[in-house]
């Protein structure tokens, strides 16, 4: 009685199962959206459904890349941290700006281009500071 397997038909029908790309949760191959993330299953046909799947694609297997190597993702920015890169990033925009003005009204080439290096440094600043979280 011990010797048979219960059921081995039960154990082929789970490798049937369609993940979903978008979170790679297992579905029946009868369902049409995702019983986790609710992102439809149905294969559509035509140019952005297919870029749409291949970024789901790349971004899973980024994500396992990541998790083979061991990384864990990125943690959140402290508050205190935060306030300071924003403070700092409009600091250098506010700046910039004043300087544009400042170098419009005097027709210096010299101080437009410091004017604009402020102004590209306080937008980097938050830029990443936004895109982070």
């Amino acid at each position: 009685m011990m010797d048979q397997p219960e059921n081995e038909d039960a154990v082929d029908q789970n490798l049937d199962d369609r993940l979903c790309l978008n979170c790679g949760f297992p579905n029946r191959n009868s369902d049409t959206h995702c019983m986790f993330c609710r992102t439809s299953l149905v294969e559509a046909t035509g140019l952005v459904s297919w870029m749409r799947q291949a970024y789901y694609v790349l971004k899973w297997r980024w994500q396992l890349k990541q998790k083979r190597a061991g990384k864990k993702p990125a943690e959140r920015m402290p508050f205190l941290r935060g306030v300071g890169y924003f403070l700092l990033g409009a600091l250098l925009s506010g700046a910039g700006l004043y300087a544009f003005s400042a170098a419009l009204d005097t027709s210096s080439f010299s101080k437009v281009l410091i004017a604009v290096l402020l102004l590209l440094y306080g937008g980097f600043i938050l830029k990443n500071l936004i895109a982070k979280n």
